[in-house]
């Protein structure tokens, strides 16, 4: 994520990573306030419209630093299998550096909010299916035809989020590593252009 430099930036780093720790409901405006040292009135003069106005911005803000990351993944590798094998090892690594605190950066806001909050329901997806989109621009760059790129980037997506949650469970990396396998696996058998 990129170096908050004023109130706001630093509120919304602040709500990014109290939410990817504890989730929307596990984060109180006092936590944003303490942890972003901003002062009670900028949080209501940048977000009127309370936490949820916060949360929607701050998981936009955390999805779009992960969709750089995938494309950059994408532009340092030499094929789809060490494309794959960036992303994992980075969140393996990302999560064992926090001391396993630090999952995905909005899949607890989504499993807790979606069905409750329209507007951080449609945040969320909105997050996942950009980086799709972005697993699949990176697939296309290896020469898997762009409708499969798709399937396979929600494939990709799917087993490396599944991956992670039963990494943190477990406090152990070894789930990122399997996925990473098999999706290796996975790729090595799909056809290309």
């Amino acid at each position: 994520m990129p170096k908050p430099t004023d109130s706001k930036e630093k509120t919304l780093a602040a709500a990014a990573r109290l939410f990817r720790r504890q989730g929307f409901h596990g984060t109180a405006l006092q936590d944003i306030l303490a942890a972003g040292g901003a002062p009670r009135g900028s949080l209501y003069f940048h977000f009127p419209g309370g936490k949820e106005e916060i949360g929607e911005a701050a998981l936009t803000m955390a999805g779009e630093a992960t969709r750089q990351g995938i494309a950059r993944a994408a532009e340092a590798s030499e094929s789809a299998e060490a494309f794959v094998a960036r992303i994992a090892r980075r969140m393996a690594s990302d999560l064992e550096e926090s001391g396993f605190h630090d999952g995905c950066p909005i899949a607890t806001t989504a499993l807790e909010t979606s069905a409750q909050s329209e507007a951080l329901g449609m945040a969320t997806r909105n997050i996942f299916r950009n980086w799709e989109g972005e697993i699949a621009r990176g697939l296309q760059r290896f020469g898997i035809a762009a409708e499969d790129a798709e399937e396979m980037a929600e494939i990709m997506l799917a087993q490396l989020e599944g991956a992670l949650l039963l990494a943190r469970t477990y406090r152990d990396p070894t789930p990122l590593r399997r996925a990473e396998q098999a999706l290796k696996l996975l790729l090595s058998a799909w056809p290309t252009k």
